[in-house]
């Protein structure tokens, strides 16, 4: 009899803890640390009933920092075997980790993604697993939401509020499929997350398992946005069909060589799930996907062709800019052996003017090979603002991922360019801790992750001059 109880409590407590988990009402274990680190005794420790905060620009309770603190939450939710996708928001940092072993499945630390929904999936045998979120708040604004779904019930993405300081749109990962025919049937070949969608795969295909011919892909994506009206590019050879939140917006499923679709959307501030269907029939392999949101702009103005084009040769992926510096509003990007008609430059040959596709945009000339330069015309009287540059220390960095240039030694500074994998930059100045190189690449100067960048050879990081806190 005593067993029989025994049995039945088990059961009563294994349903129990599965209602729980199917709601997603975890009771959480939170660390509170008055630094940046996680180090020493939390200053506060309490249960939570879920990771879904937004302590805006104040303290999570009282005796607590509002800036330069971190969180540590744990849990031990069951779940039924299967493969779930976790997802995260954040402002500044967060961490997920599922199991004991540290091989965290998000992490944005050292990285921060702000605004941006990031997820990972994970595949769980049946059983209590255990749950780790990291949590770092530097300055400004704060909040911070984890969640979780069985991808067996085919989920619309977590309904995570969108914070007021939120802005502009998502970039969050897209899920890709790989078929190995045209129809997107059957089992995918390949599913893999990918940063971004836009492949040039010319007359290859992008495994070595998939034919380069009479192949097919669909990319799913959760992108956060703000409220307005934006414009959706996508560049194909061969077929396309765009879908937002299930309505197809572009429907383009035929045979074309490298043509340009759009279509424009408004949409309410908030999450939206995105899906991108794409074949390829024949010869080159290519898709580019923009979402921007639209401002007023007046028409372009093309100017009158030359006999000069100019064919990208040193950047994997180029901005073409509605002014010849690094301040003008990038319009379009162009990839790494592509060539477009040269249609004017500025008054020292540092930046071209291209058309392309119809659109007039500048590119610096660094990272480009310009046939019968004589013949184009001064379209813009500036100069490339190469004074009052640092002096040069004799130091280099390579990095070992494509890198973002970034106006100041921070994350939350704006992009100016990026540098591919592989390429040495002069340095010309760090911080003082030596976590960001200053550098010149391209008459840029700009502020680079030491991280993803390490001097080169023997270089002293101390000879190096700080040019910045």
């Amino acid at each position: 009899m005593r067993r029989k109880i025994w049995v039945l409590v088990i059961v009563v407590t294994l349903l129990a803890v599965f209602q729980t988990v199917a709601a997603q009402g975890v009771v959480w274990t939170g660390q509170y640390y008055n630094n940046a680190f996680l180090l020493g005794q939390p200053n506060l420790t309490r249960q939570d009933a879920a990771v879904a905060f937004d302590w805006g620009a104040g303290a999570p309770a009282p005796g607590l920092n509002s800036d330069g603190f971190t969180v540590r939450w744990g849990a031990d939710p069951y779940f039924p075997a299967g493969t779930y996708r976790f997802w995260a928001l954040a402002d500044d940092e967060v961490r997920v980790n599922v199991g004991f072993a540290f091989n965290p499945q998000i992490d944005t630390f050292g990285n921060p993604k702000v605004g941006q929904i990031v997820w990972a999936d994970v595949t769980l045998t049946e059983g209590v697993h255990h749950v780790q979120v990291d949590y770092r708040e530097s300055a400004g604004q704060a909040y911070v939401y984890v969640t979780w779904a069985n991808l067996a019930t085919n989920p619309t993405g977590p309904n995570f509020p969108v914070p007021q300081s939120v802005s502009g749109v998502g970039l969050s990962p897209w899920t890709a499929q790989y078929y190995g025919n045209v129809a997107l049937a059957g089992e995918p070949v390949l599913i893999q997350s990918e940063a971004g969608l836009s492949h040039d795969w010319g007359a290859g295909s992008p495994l070595a398992s998939i034919p380069a011919d009479n192949f097919s892909a669909r990319w799913t994506s959760l992108q956060t946005v703000d409220a307005g009206t934006y414009q959706i590019s996508v560049r194909v050879d061969d077929g396309v069909r765009v879908f937002v939140n299930g309505v197809a917006v572009i429907n383009q499923w035929g045979p074309a060589n490298a043509v340009t679709h759009v279509a424009v959307v408004t949409l309410p501030a908030g999450t939206h799930n995105f899906m991108v269907e794409y074949f390829e029939a024949g010869g080159n392999a290519l898709i580019e996907f923009s979402l921007q949101r639209q401002g007023v702009v007046a028409p372009p103005v093309v100017s009158p062709p030359t006999s000069a084009t100019g064919t990208v040769v040193t950047a994997f992926r180029l901005n073409v800019r509605s002014a010849p510096n690094v301040e003008g509003n990038i319009l379009v990007k162009i990839n790494r052996g592509e060539t477009y008609p040269v249609i004017g430059r500025n008054a020292d040959s540092t930046w071209w003017q291209l058309n392309v596709n119809g659109t007039p945009g500048w590119v610096f000339g660094r990272f480009l090979d310009v046939s019968n330069p004589s013949v184009v015309p001064v379209t813009d009287q500036a100069e490339s603002p190469l004074d009052n540059q640092p002096p040069a220390t004799g130091f280099s960095a390579t990095p070992v991922a494509t890198v973002n240039i970034r106006s100041g030694p921070s994350t939350q500074n704006a992009i100016l360019g990026q540098i591919a994998r592989g390429i040495s930059v002069p340095v010309v100045g760090r911080t003082a801790n030596y976590a960001w190189w200053q550098v010149n690449y391209g008459g840029i100067t700009g502020w680079v992750s030491a991280r993803f960048a390490p001097l080169d050879g023997t270089a002293s990081a101390d000879a190096i001059p700080i040019t910045a806190p």
